[in-house]
């Protein structure tokens, strides 16, 4: 299909001209944000599509044409503005919204009535996604069921059930929790100093005892030990007392 150039997305796009508005006429700015002005223009459009008997999608399609497909581009803009989604119409595209309304940029900001979160306009979605105007009259009814998982769960039960387990997970996760002991330098054994009697402490800041023990290359039964340690007193005194040679008193005749 033939693609069709709507007013703002024609190749050559002609300035809008809606009706004129008051001198001292300012359209708000998309960037406020202000549900107030977003439900007025929507109210607007609830008045003035009606008496044109159109539809977003007939607004989109003046606005921005059809792709190569014939198919209505950004009817979901058109729709949002409708139902005062934001953000709301720029300047410039609230000028071409005018025009094609035939009022001017500040009726826009006037609606006469309400605004309506539901318009007739408005085809309502179904709660999981399924478009009902395309299942046919054979469906049956119950056939699409509210808020469900995609497995056919309840959603909000689904929801209590998977909030429960991770507070559970977090729960077991806190009690198997190690908790933080301070570790001590001792003589390397390993064993809690109140449980081996032979563990002693070091002072702070002293580094662990360390040794070399190799096997004598020249001496058979015989090894050679290195140490590197700094150790208390006692310790050292008993050290040396092992590694004493003491020659064997002579006998007596």
């Amino acid at each position: 299909m033939k693609e069709v150039d709507g007013l703002i997305n024609a190749k050559r796009p002609k300035p809008a001209e809606p009706k004129p508005s008051p001198k001292d006429f300012v359209w708000p700015k998309q960037s406020d944000h202000d549900d107030v002005v977003a439900k007025k223009i929507a109210a607007s459009l609830q008045e003035l599509l009606p008496a044109r008997e159109w539809t977003h999608s007939q607004l989109a399609r003046e606005l921005w044409g059809t792709d190569h497909e014939g198919k209505v581009r950004n009817i979901a803009k058109a729709r949002g503005w409708l139902v005062a989604d934001h953000p709301i119409p720029n300047e410039e595209h609230a000028a071409y919204l005018a025009q094609v309304l035939d009022v001017s940029m500040a009726r826009l900001l006037e609606p006469e009535g309400k605004f309506s979160p539901h318009p007739p306009l408005i085809r309502k979605r179904s709660p999981n996604g399924v478009n009902l105007s395309k299942m046919g009259k054979k469906k049956k009814k119950g056939t699409v069921k509210a808020d469900r998982t995609p497995s056919g769960k309840d959603r909000e039960k689904q929801r209590e059930y998977n909030a429960a387990y991770r507070a559970r997970l977090k729960k077991a996760k806190a009690k198997t929790k190690r908790p933080y002991v301070k570790r001590v330098h001792t003589n390397g054994s390993g064993a809690p100093v109140e449980h081996d009697p032979s563990a002693w402490i070091l002072e702070e800041g002293v580094p662990v005892p360390t040794y070399e023990m190799s096997s004598h290359e020249e001496i058979p039964n015989h090894v050679k030990l290195t140490i590197d340690a700094v150790v208390p007193q006692p310790r050292a005194m008993a050290i040396l007392h092992m590694l004493e040679h003491f020659a064997p008193a002579e006998e007596e005749d």
